[in-house]
């Protein structure tokens, strides 16, 4: 009975646990370089990693480590991706990323 009582225990804080990390990754699309609608405005690409990496997880605070940098285009407008991982609790996410266009003068 007691082991029941204990599985049932750690089941209901998983969910919890599940719950809580879907929500803080909602809300992280939210914040600039969330979305490719919304990216971080940068300077130069060399920049992607080092700001991508620089961030703390979402999750669980730990540090990310950068699995992909690639080049894409979104609804016309060439965005760079950031694809981290945690190195801690592994959670995903992509960071999106925009080059500053220098003015023509």
């Amino acid at each position: 009975m007691a082991g029941q009582q204990r599985r049932r225990t750690r089941r209901l804080a998983e969910r919890a646990r599940a719950r809580l990390a879907s929500e803080v990754q909602r809300a992280a699309r939210l914040d600039p370089g969330g979305v490719p609608e919304r990216p971080l405005v940068i300077d130069s690409s060399v920049l992607v990693d080092l700001r991508a990496v620089a961030r703390p997880c979402l999750i669980c605070d730990g540090s990310l480590r950068l699995d992909a940098h690639t080049a894409e285009v979104v609804d016309g407008v060439r965005l760079r991706v950031a694809t981290v991982v945690c190195t801690q609790c592994g959670t995903r996410r992509a960071i999106y990323f925009r080059l500053h266009e220098p003015s023509v003068h």
